[in-house]
């Protein structure tokens, strides 16, 4: 079965414009990541662009698409706010069985092989709630002509939709005939629509439409996603520390694009493992080169040795800070799958070393954080986090840890709370290193 992304400038200036990212660089990070993500795992994965988007993605990122259709470029007329019709417009260019994966969804596995099986295919059902149920009051002013098959939704009688984060199937005559009466919807009521900003329109015309249609077709769709899904409910969808052995399959949709910890999180991982393509990134972006500092191109992007460098330095006490760029990418990538790796490590008992890294800075209130490429990133500091810092210093081993950390405590506090006061400073602890302040190293190193 066919893979195919699509994606559409929209006239947008898309060297500036985020796309509902919380900055340019993210949004490209996302394509870099999606595309070779699945590049792993399949052979033939198609672009479906415009002449812009074939310019930022295949001549400027070097994308390794196997093919790509350049046909978006008609979409020039529609407000850029009504991005899935670039969408649609994918789906309606395809004549054989496919799965059309959004840029912001990251797989590190096929997908099962019995999805190909059915009519359709989506990531999950999703039960809407007030979150859409507002969206679609504010935008039922503007829609003079209604579908007859959203009457039950727009009456309040049905309360479903599909997510697209993934969409395809085998019934390319149900998928065209649906591409069609989406594009109609769009259509009939485009001098109204094309003027609404700040709403979402897109998901009534294409995930709820799809829904209405497959129902009443009595279609038989394949749910990658079993769940049924509240549709402002996504938990665990961008969880980078859990991938690939915990989940393979992350969706950075809607609101996690604007997580500035998200965002620099799946940009470590994006460095660590596809770190040329970041290269490319900041020729395309006109950003600062930290990354030629690696010469990843001569390495073939092996950042594997620059991580045990900087750990090693990091337990030696004589980490450069003249670099301090550097210093943040290898603190990020390092950062890659540390809180799994802890858990590891208390589960079987090993004795490792905890060392505190730098370019972050401990408040009253909050902790800040530099990042690449932006400011920086504020997180709430908890009381407890000037005890951990404090104990930990330099450098300690786990187990004079929870010695030095129950030797905080005073004599009223409970014998029986003690475990339950070292298990909450694990936890803690486990975010800070995946935040990157922490990095658990094994005294082998």
């Amino acid at each position: 079965m066919k893979i195919v992304q699509s994606f559409w400038s929209g006239n947008k200036d898309y060297l500036r414009d985020g796309y509902g990212w919380v900055s340019p660089i993210y949004h490209y990070a996302s394509w870099i990541l999606s595309c070779n993500q699945l590049r792993k795992y399949y052979d033939d994965v198609i672009l479906v662009t415009d002449k812009a988007g074939y310019d930022v993605l295949v001549n400027e990122l070097h994308l390794p698409y196997s093919d790509v259709i350049v046909s978006l470029d008609d979409l020039s007329k529609y407000n850029p706010d009504l991005w899935a019709l670039a969408k649609i417009k994918a789906y309606s260019t395809l004549d054989e069985p496919f799965i059309h994966v959004d840029g912001d969804v990251f797989v590190w596995d096929k997908f099962d092989s019995c999805l190909g099986n059915h009519d359709l295919i989506v990531q999950n059902t999703e039960t809407t709630t007030d979150y859409y149920r507002t969206m679609w009051n504010e935008i039922r002013p503007s829609i003079d002509i209604l579908p007859k098959v959203m009457e039950e939704y727009d009456q309040n009688i049905n309360h479903k939709a599909y997510n697209m984060g993934i969409f395809g199937g085998n019934d390319i005559s149900f998928i065209q005939d649906y591409c069609k009466q989406a594009i109609d919807f769009v259509d009939q009521n485009l001098k109204r629509v094309n003027k609404l900003k700040g709403i979402n329109f897109n998901i009534f015309f294409e995930q709820v439409l799809l829904h209405e249609l497959a129902t009443c077709y009595d279609k038989d769709v394949a749910t990658y996603i079993k769940e049924d899904i509240g549709d402002n409910e996504y938990q665990g969808f961008a969880d980078f520390d859990n991938v690939p052995e915990g989940r393979k399959y992350l969706h950075l949709l809607g609101f996690y694009k604007r997580i500035p910890m998200v965002c620099n999180k799946m940009l470590a991982y994006v460095i660590k493992f596809h770190p040329q393509y970041i290269v490319y990134l900041e020729k395309l972006l006109n950003l600062k080169p930290i990354m030629a500092e690696f010469r990843v191109e001569e390495t073939h992007g092996n950042m594997d040795s620059e991580i045990s460098s900087y750990k090693e330095s990091l337990l030696k006490g004589k980490l450069d800070t003249r670099f301090d760029d550097k210093n943040v990418v290898l603190r990020n990538i390092s950062s890659v799958g540390t809180s799994r790796e802890l858990e590891t490590y208390l589960n079987s008992g090993e004795k490792f070393m905890m060392v505190p890294t730098n370019s972050f800075s401990l408040e009253k209130k909050h902790i800040k954080i530099k990042e690449l490429y932006g400011d920086e990133v504020c997180v709430p500091a908890l009381s407890v986090d000037p005890i951990i810092f404090d104990i930990i210093g330099k450098k300690i081993d786990n187990e004079k840890f929870c010695y030095a950390a129950e030797e905080c405590l005073d004599d009223s506090f409970p014998i029986d709370k003690k475990k339950d006061f070292i298990k909450f400073l694990w936890k803690r602890i486990s975010l800070l290193m995946s935040y990157g302040l922490l990095v658990p190293i094994k005294n082998s190193l």
